[in-house]
This record gives C-alpha cells, sequence and structure tokens, in this order.
C-alpha cells in the first residue's frame, strides 16, 4: 500500500429496487483489518436509515401537503423527514468511525458527499494498530 492510503468505493445495491441501498458485499481490502461481521451491521444499519428515510408514511405525506400549500416554504421552516435521516446516518457515520473505525486505520465516507451513489472507504496507510 502507498504512502497515502488506499480509497475503495460500495456501491449501489440495485436488486431491491431504486431505493437507497449499498451492497452489503465484505470488500476483499478490508480482510485482516476489519471484521466482517462489524462491517456488515455498518452497512445493514446505514441501509435501515435510509429505508426509513423513503418510506412513505403520515407524517411524510404531511409535509408533502404543506409543502405545496405554502409554495414550498414550508421546507425553509422545517427539517423534513428526508433530511433528518440523511442527518441521523451522518451522525452514525462519524460515531461508528470514531468508536470502531479509525482506530483500525479506516474511514468510512458519507455517501452523501458522493450524491448517494457510493460510500468511500478510506484504507489509511499501514500505521500501528491501536487496541
Amino acid at each position: 500500500m502507498d504512502r497515502q492510503g488506499k480509497k475503495i468505493f460500495i456501491q449501489r445495491d440495485y436488486s431491491l429496487g431504486t431505493g437507497v441501498r449499498f451492497s452489503p458485499e465484505f470488500p476483499r481490502e478490508l480482510q485482516g483489518r476489519v471484521d466482517e461481521a462489524v462491517y456488515r451491521a455498518t452497512l445493514e444499519h446505514i441501509n435501515d436509515i435510509f429505508d426509513r428515510a423513503e418510506a412513505l408514511n403520515c407524517r411524510a405525506y404531511c409535509e408533502g401537503c404543506m409543502a405545496c400549500l405554502t409554495g414550498y416554504m414550508f421546507q425553509y421552516c422545517i427539517k423534513t423527514h428526508y433530511e433528518r435521516r440523511v442527518q441521523e446516518a451522518t451522525d452514525f457515520i462519524r460515531e461508528e468511525n470514531r468508536t470502531k473505525y479509525e482506530r483500525l486505520g479506516v474511514v468510512i465516507g458519507d455517501p452523501m458527499d458522493r450524491g448517494l451513489r457510493c460510500i468511500e472507504v478510506f484504507i489509511m496507510p499501514e500505521v500501528e494498530l491501536q487496541t
């Protein structure tokens, strides 16, 4: 591995439709660095957050109606259901990095930084692993 580290990209998984989901496949570049079960749990939780963000429910419907009735000015006054879930995903990833991944020399990027097309995973150059 070079001195600058390596980036890998976790692609969207379209096998269940066009909703925001990321492939749960364990990248071979992370073998020996990250426990596969921990990685899969992280990705499944991220996928669950986006599933809830895109779910149609009464609140999302009412937000849409209020937005239409107010000429979308309503959305300047409050965070929408989707925006709150995206913030939840960002906070979750930040916390996972802090508590699990950074000490292993891995940083998971926020999928919003890449327009929800993929998740960037940065593998730091070989460092003395902290326990």
